[in-house]
């Protein structure tokens, strides 16, 4: 079960529930920049969570990894659609 407590928490929460919406407005306007627009807009409210959140040892540890769990998945996603293969290791 995952509960939103920290402002920042929440933030993330929104911004990874407005990925369909990024994802059909890329197919409306066939503009894949909406895309990469949503995805960098993620990882600036993601960084955000994880500077003002602790997410190892916290009370809020299991639901916090739920966030940063689904975070990564949307970003692969994301990186999926636009045809980008992530580095895992420079």
């Amino acid at each position: 079960e995952m509960s939103l407590h920290h402002p920042r928490e929440v933030s993330l929460a929104l911004k990874l529930s407005q990925f369909p919406d990024a994802v059909q407005d890329t197919l409306d306007t066939l503009l894949p920049n909406r895309l990469t627009e949503y995805l960098y807009d993620l990882t600036e409210v993601f960084n955000q969570f994880y500077q003002e959140c602790k997410v190892i040892g916290s009370e809020d540890e299991a639901s916090r990894l739920l966030l940063v769990e689904a975070t990564a998945r949307v970003m692969r996603q994301c990186f999926k659609l636009l045809g980008i293969t992530p580095l895992h290791r420079i």
